[in-house]
């Protein structure tokens, strides 16, 4: 018999405090509850580096409200970690044993190649990493970076700068000018010189940006640019933005809370310096942290694997999805995509590939459809009807574990429109509309192939792409099927009406 027990990891941080509660049971986890709390502990020192009492009033106070959130779980593991403030403050013995009034479990004050460690693995838990790839935390009184490849970390360092630092150091006063910018850019520039040479040289493949400050960088590029995507160039206009509104309290952005603002100038300097000093074209936000490798540290279930197929599996359980027709689905989407291959390989032979649109399904297309053929059925939970409805707003509210917004957003739009009716969305990730429809093209007609559920092989479908078109086909065995044919006559209509032609050739 499976135990359910519950696992409890609080970060500490000099900002913020974050509470994450998850419930795991045979081998899957679920998050049942997130809480982060503005502390600002790093703004409570006095001048001999002691926490004042208010500071450490603030901090017992939200750890208390923490306790309430868990105290009563059966088969609970807990564990708390404190960063940069707690280091640094000579009396935090003070602290720690007034946290332990409210809440008796043991406080870790970690060392920064700790904290740059276990914010590693609360990134490869969250995020599918697969090449070796740099990730970047600014928290309120420290930077982490980390070089790592899938669970293991190649090269890690803690430097001493961070939004809350920065905004004591360089914008107390509330203004923004273009010299207390560029000083506080010559503090980062001159901490990152450090360790840049040995990240250069190691080298990475992709760059991920975790923790508050880049969370509200991209907030603030989405709500002025109408995109959330973090470069150099973005950056740059960020910082133009910034030096024009001259104060934090001009600051006119809705995304971030009032109480944030003042972190921003700090935020944007740092992460400039690091996007100028180590070369960084761009990066992606992720959500996964600190508290994540925390968390995942605590699991009895496997660490080692997919944080996407941990997620898929999980999902599955829960929605109890047939296992056995998705993988016919499956089946029939490898056979699809093996045929494109094969006629932009055929094509490449004869130099016309480069003239032709015909492109094979690359590895992040090839996941999306996998992952919709595993989970397009998950609204049955709900009602069969409206089912492919039902199913694409539980894959948007549901907390996906190792997938980025992006992943979401098309795995969302491929399982809404596998049956009925065709609704695209704006572009928010870089695929094309036409590219978008020929992927729902090939998704419905690979359910449509598989129809019956019998343990049957793959249909001998052979469809011919060409520029916003396919082409089926047909044999004697398949135009004998009415009922598969009648549904191929209105996937040709609904795609029609996007842009596609399905042509069938009977």
């Amino acid at each position: 018999m499976n135990t359910t027990r519950h696992v409890v990891a609080i970060d500490i941080g000099s900002n913020s405090f974050h509470l994450i509660i998850a419930k795991e049971h045979a081998g899957c986890l679920t998050i049942v509850d997130r809480q982060k709390q503005q502390v600002s502990l790093s703004d409570g020192f006095d001048a001999n580096g002691n926490l004042t009492a208010a500071a450490i009033s603030r901090g017992v106070e939200c750890l208390k409200e923490f306790s309430q959130r868990f105290s009563r779980l059966p088969h609970s593991a807990v564990r708390i970690v404190a960063t940069h403030s707690l280091r640094k403050a000579k009396n935090r013995d003070q602290f720690i044993q007034a946290a332990f009034k409210v809440l008796p479990y043991p406080i870790e004050v970690i060392d920064g190649q700790t904290e740059a460690g276990l914010i590693y693995q609360g990134v490869a838990h969250t995020q599918a990493i697969k090449g070796r790839t740099l990730v970047i935390d600014i928290g309120g009184g420290s930077t982490e970076l980390v070089i790592g490849r899938h669970f293991d970390t190649c090269l890690k360092e803690s430097l001493e700068i961070g939004t809350g630092q920065f905004r004591r150091q360089f914008f107390a006063d509330g203004k923004i000018s273009q010299q207390q910018f560029e000083q506080a850019y010559d503090c980062a520039i001159i901490h990152l010189s450090t360790v840049a040479d040995r990240f250069r040289q190691y080298g990475w493949k992709a760059v991920l940006g975790t923790s508050g400050a880049f969370k509200m960088i991209e907030l603030c590029l989405k709500e002025i640019n109408g995109s959330s995507k973090i470069s150099a160039k973005q950056l740059k206009r960020l910082k133009k933005q910034l030096l024009h509104w001259q104060t934090c309290d001009n600051i006119p952005l809705r995304s971030i809370p009032a109480d944030k603002l003042s972190l921003l100038p700090g935020a944007v300097a740092i992460v400039s310096a690091c996007f100028d000093i180590l070369a960084i074209a761009s990066l992606t936000y992720c959500s996964g942290a600190l508290r994540e490798g925390v968390l995942y540290g605590l699991c009895h279930s496997r660490s080692d694997s997919d944080s996407r197929e941990r997620t898929i599996n999980s999902m599955c359980k829960l929605y109890h999805t047939d296992r056995d027709y998705s993988r016919r689905v499956i089946a029939q989407i490898n056979q699809f995509g093996g045929q494109l291959e094969l006629q932009f390989k055929q094509l490449k032979q004869l130099k016309q590939a480069q003239q032709s649109s015909i492109v094979p399904l690359n590895d992040a297309e090839l996941h999306a459809l996998t992952s919709a053929a595993q989970l397009h059925e998950i609204g049955l939970s709900i009602n069969s009807i409206k089912r492919q409805q039902h199913g694409a707003y539980i894959v948007q509210h549901s907390e996906m574990l190792g997938f980025s917004e992006e992943e979401r957003w098309l795995l969302k739009i491929l399982i809404r429109n596998h049956r009925g009716n065709i609704k695209l969305e704006p572009d928010l990730v870089g695929v094309t509309q036409v590219r978008l429809v020929f992927l729902i093209a090939l998704f419905r007609l690979a359910i449509s192939c598989t129809q019956g559920r019998l343990n049957i092989a793959c249909m001998p479908l052979k469809l011919q792409f060409t520029e916003q078109q396919i082409k089926v086909e047909m044999t004697q065995s398949i135009t004998d099927k009415k009922g598969f044919f009648d549904e191929l006559i209105k996937h040709s209509t609904r795609l029609q009406a996007v842009g596609l032609t399905l042509a069938l050739n009977d």
